[in-house]
């Protein structure tokens, strides 16, 4: 019995290999994706509720509603993570430090001059980054 395997065995298994590290690759991004996608929705519509709501108790309720599902969209991705890798985690902390720069950007703006574009504009800015940093997720 020959335990050698043949070029062509060899070349297999090796393409096999690759294929099931693509796909696990994938699969392993889908959390971060979904994570990515909560946290845009959660701020950006707080981020509107600052913007058109006048009173300030109100746009706070609204905002920590919206802030408040930064805990559970976390709370999944952990668990839900099967690996970690460099790359994810870079996309990670730029993810949270863009929605943190433009939420506090949208919250000091309005503060400043409140009914004007910039809260209206970061929550768009959310939506837009949030596909873009989604698939460069799932490039991995």
């Amino acid at each position: 019995m020959n335990a050698d395997p043949t070029p062509q065995q060899a070349a297999d298994l090796l393409n096999q290999v690759e294929a099931n590290q693509s796909q696990a690759r994938s699969g392993d991004a889908w959390p971060l994706v979904t994570l990515l996608f909560v946290l845009s929705a959660g701020l950006s519509v707080g981020l509107m509720a600052i913007g058109i709501i006048d009173d300030n108790t109100t746009q706070l309720i609204i905002a920590g509603a919206g802030l408040s599902w930064i805990i559970p969209a976390l709370v999944v991705y952990l668990a839900k993570a099967l690996s970690w890798s460099r790359r994810s985690t870079a996309l990670l902390l730029t993810w949270l430090g863009v929605i943190i720069v433009a939420f506090i950007a949208g919250v000091m703006a309005d503060s400043f001059a409140a009914g004007g574009p910039i809260p209206f504009i970061a929550a768009g800015l959310l939506w837009v980054a949030a596909p873009v940093f989604s698939l460069l997720a799932l490039r991995r």
